[in-house]
């Protein structure tokens, strides 16, 4: 369904906006998901969100990038006084990283998004998130499409330079999407229309 949405925004002009990142919120502390499975979130909001704050802050400063942040469509708790310091939007993730310059996540699956739009990733960890559940996942994220991580505890004091996030392996993302979002070759027409034309052409009466 992603590459539908995608397929909607693809031939649309980026808007001419001042360059900025996208953060990728994907709900770590209260997600609802996490009582239906019956599992712990991988970190608390004490522990996450001053360590996610700090970083961005400073993130911002070092590469002279403004930082938004796409909000999680399923989040139901409003944490708009903790991140006040940033633009939050919420519900049109995929526009937000079409125009942007760098997408920062976890291991949000709107990383599709960034695939589709070819846009460079950036991955955050820290030491409770390295340490959870979360951990392993969003170290193999990073490595299946080759993109940088960084561990927003032990870097904080790291000089960040822009020019070293904005490389991306083609040859990886080209795998990504083959695997995970659009069969090769398929019809770059939205999924209904598919598979109504299959319909259609198979089960004539």
């Amino acid at each position: 369904m992603d590459y539908d949405v995608y397929l909607n925004l693809k031939n649309k002009k980026e808007k001419q906006l001042n360059p900025y990142a996208v953060f990728l919120e994907d709900n770590m502390t209260h997600d609802a998901d996490y009582s239906i499975l019956d599992i712990l979130p991988p970190v608390n909001e004490s522990q996450y969100f001053p360590t996610l704050i700090k970083f961005l802050k400073k993130f911002e400063i070092d590469t002279g990038l403004k930082v938004k942040i796409a909000i999680h469509p399923k989040s139901f708790k409003d944490f708009s006084h903790l991140l006040k310091d940033f633009e939050l939007l919420k519900g049109n993730t995929a526009e937000i990283v079409k125009n942007s310059s760098l997408v920062l996540l976890h291991a949000s699956t709107s990383i599709s998004y960034a695939i589709l739009f070819n846009k460079p990733v950036l991955f955050l960890t820290s030491y409770e998130l390295s340490k959870s559940w979360i951990g392993p996942p969003i170290k193999n994220l990073a490595q299946v499409i080759d993109g940088k991580l960084i561990n927003m505890t032990s870097s904080i004091n790291d000089a960040f330079k822009l020019d070293s996030f904005l490389n991306i392996d083609k040859e990886k993302y080209k795998n990504y999407l083959d695997q995970y979002l659009k069969m090769p070759n398929s019809l770059e027409i939205p999924l209904w229309e598919i598979f109504t034309k299959y319909i259609s052409e198979n089960f004539k009466k």
